[in-house]
Formats: C-alpha cells, sequence, structure tokens
C-alpha cells in the first residue's frame, strides 16, 4: 500500500478517470477504504505492549492517516485537483487484498464466537454466505471494543504474498430541485411505464423522464430520482396548482450553473424548455432545496389532504334528492381494502380514510359530476364504485344503487394541499 510504484499506478488511474469523466471542481476530499485485515492488525499491534511499535512515536498517528498523506500528494500533482476536508467531490480510493480474509476470520471466530452466531432461521443458509459478508469492517469495528492483549497473542502476522488491487471513484453530492407538476394527458404515467413485461417501455414518456431530461443535459448527472408526493394513475389529470416533487441529480459532472448568479438564469431556462411541452406544465417556479428539505416532502403523508373532480355515472337512474343530500353527510370514514387493481404490487391491508367533503351535480339521468376532498392515500376511484365490496361505504352505498353500479368515466386531481416548494433562501 505504501509501495511508491503502487502509489503512482493508483493516481495515473485518477487521472485518467478525471480525464475521460471531467468535472467542473478545482478541489477533492479523498476517502481511503482499506483491507479489513490491515484494520485488525493495527488494533492488535496496539494492545500488545511487548511489540517495538507500541512505544513508537508513530502509535499516536493512525495507519489510515500515513496512507492517505502518501496518497494525497501523488493524487493533486496527476489531476491537478486541490485535496481539502470541505469539497462536494469525493475521490474514492478503495484497496483490496483478502490474502488472510480466511485465516483472520477463523482467529476471530475462535475469541469470539457470540459475534459470529447465525440465527435459527438463518443456519440452513450459513454453509453458502461468502466469507466477505461475515468478515467486514462493521463487525470488525464491534469486536476491536472487546479486543484485549491476552486475545492478540497467537496472531500471526504474516507478510502478504500478492499486491493490493484497487478501484478509483469519483462521485459528487447530489443536487435537489423542488417544484409542482400539472399532467394535461390522460395517456401519460408519471414514471416509465408498460402494460406487459413483454412489451419494451417507451422512453421519455413519462412526467419525470419529461423533468429531468434538460436536467441531464445541463448538470451531465449520471442519472436522477424523481421524489413526488403521491401520484396520479395515467389516465387521471393533475391540475389546478399541481403536484409537489423534487428531482435528484445523481453525481452531476457540471455544479457551476446551479450555484450563484447562474442558478436563477439555468432554472428559468430549463423551466421554459419543460414548460414548452403540450402534456405537462409546472406549476410552481423551479427552486434549488436541500436533502433535508427533501425529505419533508414524505413526512406525515396521511396528514395531507387532495381534492378531486370526478365524471360519473350510474346504471340506475340517480335520485337527484340523494345527491343534493351528499354534502351534509361529509366528513365520512370509509375503510378501504388494498384495490384489486394493485393487489399485485401493494400488500393487503384494511385502511381508514376520511372523505372531508363531498359535492355533486347532476348533469342528467344517469351522469354526474362529484367534487370531494378526501386525506391522502384515499383510492377514489374504488370510493365511488366500492370495488367488490373492498370499500365501505362507497359512494354507490351513499347513493343508494342497490340495482345497478355507479363508475368513473373521467377524474381529475384538483389539488395536493402543501406548502411547497420550500421558502426561498432556505438552502443552506
Amino acid at each position: 500500500m505504501l509501495d511508491s510504484h503502487f502509489i503512482d499506478r493508483v493516481a495515473a488511474e485518477a487521472k485518467d478517470n478525471f480525464d475521460k469523466n471531467p468535472y467542473d471542481s478545482t478541489n477533492f476530499v479523498l476517502a481511503l477504504n482499506m483491507p479489513v485485515t490491515t484494520i485488525l492488525r493495527e488494533a492488535i499491534l496496539g494492545c500488545t505492549n511487548e511489540t517495538t511499535f507500541a512505544n513508537g512515536t508513530l502509535t499516536s498517528v493512525p495507519f489510515k492517516l500515513r496512507v492517505v498523506q502518501s496518497y494525497i500528494d501523488k493524487i493533486q500533482a496527476a489531476t491537478g485537483l486541490r485535496p481539502t476536508l470541505n469539497s462536494d467531490l469525493t475521490l474514492t480510493v478503495t484497496l483490496c487484498n483478502d490474502e488472510f480474509n480466511a485465516s483472520d476470520l477463523a482467529f476471530l471466530m475462535s475469541r469470539f464466537p457470540d459475534q459470529f452466531r447465525v440465527p435459527k432461521k438463518k443456519r440452513r443458509f450459513a454453509a453458502d454466505v461468502p466469507i466477505d459478508s461475515i468478515y467486514n469492517k462493521a463487525r470488525v469495528a464491534a469486536i476491536l471494543t472487546k479486543l484485549k492483549a491476552e486475545n492478540t497473542i497467537s496472531y500471526k502476522m504474516s507478510s502478504p504474498t500478492r499486491e493490493c488491487t484497487f478501484s478509483v471513484v469519483f462521485e459528487r453530492e447530489p443536487i435537489f430541485i423542488a417544484s409542482r407538476y400539472c399532467k394535461f394527458s390522460r395517456n401519460l404515467p408519471q414514471s416509465p411505464w408498460t402494460a406487459s413485461v413483454d412489451i419494451p417501455k417507451v422512453r421519455g414518456n413519462s412526467v419525470c423522464e419529461k423533468i429531468a431530461s434538460p436536467f441531464i443535459r445541463v448538470a451531465k448527472c449520471d442519472s436522477t430520482r424523481f421524489i413526488a408526493s403521491g401520484r396520479e394513475d395515467i389516465d387521471v389529470r393533475m391540475l389546478g396548482s399541481g403536484r409537489p416533487f423534487a428531482l435528484q441529480l445523481i453525481n452531476p459532472h457540471l455544479t457551476a450553473p446551479f450555484r450563484g448568479e447562474q442558478l436563477g438564469e439555468s432554472l428559468k431556462k430549463i423551466a421554459e424548455e419543460i414548460n414548452s411541452q403540450c402534456d405537462i406544465r409546472l406549476g410552481a417556479p423551479l427552486r434549488r432545496i436541500s436533502m433535508k428539505e427533501t425529505e419533508s416532502l414524505k413526512v406525515r403523508q396521511d396528514e395531507k389532504r387532495k381534492s378531486y373532480t370526478a365524471y360519473c355515472y350510474s346504471t340506475q337512474s340517480l335520485d337527484e334528492k340523494l345527491l343534493d343530500e351528499l354534502s351534509s353527510k361529509a366528513p365520512i370514514e370509509i375503510s378501504q381494502k388494498t384495490p384489486v387493481r394493485v393487489l399485485k404490487r401493494r400488500p393487503l391491508l384494511d385502511r381508514k380514510r376520511t372523505i372531508f367533503a363531498l359535492q355533486a351535480l347532476k348533469l342528467d339521468e344517469f351522469h354526474f359530476l362529484i367534487r370531494l376532498e378526501t386525506q391522502a392515500g384515499t383510492y377514489v376511484k374504488e370510493f365511488v364504485h366500492g370495488d367488490f365490496g373492498r370499500t365501505r361505504p362507497s359512494l354507490a352505498d351513499l347513493l343508494k344503487v342497490e340495482h345497478g353500479e355507479v363508475d368513473i368515466l373521467d377524474l381529475d386531481v384538483d389539488n395536493v394541499d402543501m406548502e411547497w416548494p420550500p421558502p426561498d433562501g432556505s438552502l443552506g
């Protein structure tokens, strides 16, 4: 690990990696992953008083720190990047040597068997567990707190017979962007979707891809993650001020467009590009936010309220008096079992949800509109038609449609009641 020629190779690999996939950064943080055996050996040397090294001047300096300093200078010379403790760009150098994994594991298991006991449910698979999953940094770190000199006497400090292998990876902290989206199409999913595993997904034909595309081009990020406050079905429009969302730009190579004076102009141009599409539009300005603010998007989901308008029909002639009386019945607590249409991807649960407001407008003998405000997580389609009795009471029950059915022809989300994006200037 400290061989000069070896470190030169690591530095050359870092330079090659950076040249092929450059970042607009002038500095970096070095993260060095050491072989597990070096962590164990340093701890053993530290608690063995008879060892010559124990009273040396370097024992107070962690071995990893000495190794890091040896790498930093050569990586800086090769890449031109300045090492620092505060950068959004991290270079992770992973050094691997599994030559002593089996003997180290045997040594530790003989002295700390309780740390390696396998739960009864997993014992029949224990023989197939790879060493790497048992002998790892986390487990060794837990054992080191119990390590004493008498436990270490029989450990053999053999020298390695082969060189470490290594890998280098540059990675940048993500950027988070917030806004709201409106969707005007009844044929556009929120995320890439296909009706069958045998049918390939149509690239670019989803809300998240249409929003992410200009960000990927500007930031040169490896990928994105779309985070929304719920989702509407593919055939449901999202109207009003739109649905709150955040977009995570993963490993962006260019961050200058999203910093300082460039930020406002960049977001303005991207918003114009998104809004030029006919089937989606932003319902709020784009805003850069922090990771902590992004996490708040998913907090207390069940406390949020959502408003809908549904165009419905009944196979049985409608009683206008019962339609007029619907508003007086709210709030209504309903019980919903997981709908049949989503059972293959959702657990079977019985959920209590509240309909806070409900109004109906008769259009003709068999058609009517309803407007309702519900607790987030309410399956509105199932509330209307009852889902074979899995939602109680349903709208069909409230309208006393006993010899026919009530169903939705079209559904729109009118509002998601949430303050989003967070106020401007809150980004730390």
